[in-house]
């Protein structure tokens, strides 16, 4: 496949509840990771369980407001395969979040992709830094982070995870200007 790639509106109609299941998917692995790393769960921290946080969560951290942030699902010939968004900061920087890439399309360059079009968004709408968090077992991730210029920074202002986990975080940030 990889023949018929493209973005869609993950907050369209058409594709609201398969980014919903995919953000359950990530969130799912990823609680099992925080487990293995923390011993801890997701649920844990945040005091509720884990599919109504995520629901909860969904609207702060991908807000439908197209001003204000945007949320991608990338597409090949009619199947979501990753998903990524970015969205303001109250700093007024910009924040990608939700970076994911179905387990069975890993290592195809999908999350460069994704992560490719939420920079060149960013920049258009005339944002100055991008920041990010990601956690310590995200190892991939932070390779193709750097790879795109992201460096460390300190923790900031709206990043989505609680206190506890940030001994087991990692923030990272790329230069707009």
């Amino acid at each position: 496949m990889m023949n018929n790639l493209k973005f869609v509106n993950a907050h369209s109609p058409e594709w609201s509840e398969i980014a919903m299941s995919m953000t359950r998917d990530y969130f799912h692995w990823m609680n099992g990771e925080i487990e293995k790393t923390c011993s801890f769960s997701i649920s844990d921290v945040v005091g509720m369980p884990l599919d109504q946080y995520i629901t909860t969560a969904a609207n702060e951290i991908c807000p439908k407001d197209p001003s204000a942030a945007k949320y991608y699902l990338l597409v090949d010939d009619g199947t979501a395969v990753a998903m990524g968004g970015w969205r303001t900061l109250p700093s007024g920087d910009a924040e990608v979040v939700r970076i994911y890439t179905k387990p069975e399309y890993r290592g195809r360059g999908m999350g460069s992709m994704t992560m490719q079009r939420l920079i060149e968004d960013v920049r258009q709408a005339g944002f100055k830094k991008l920041k990010l968090d990601t956690g310590i077992f995200m190892k991939d991730a932070q390779a193709m982070y750097a790879s795109h210029g992201f460096s460390a920074c300190s923790a900031y202002e709206g990043a989505e995870p609680p206190a506890a986990l940030l001994p087991y975080w990692l923030f990272m940030e790329l230069d707009l200007s």
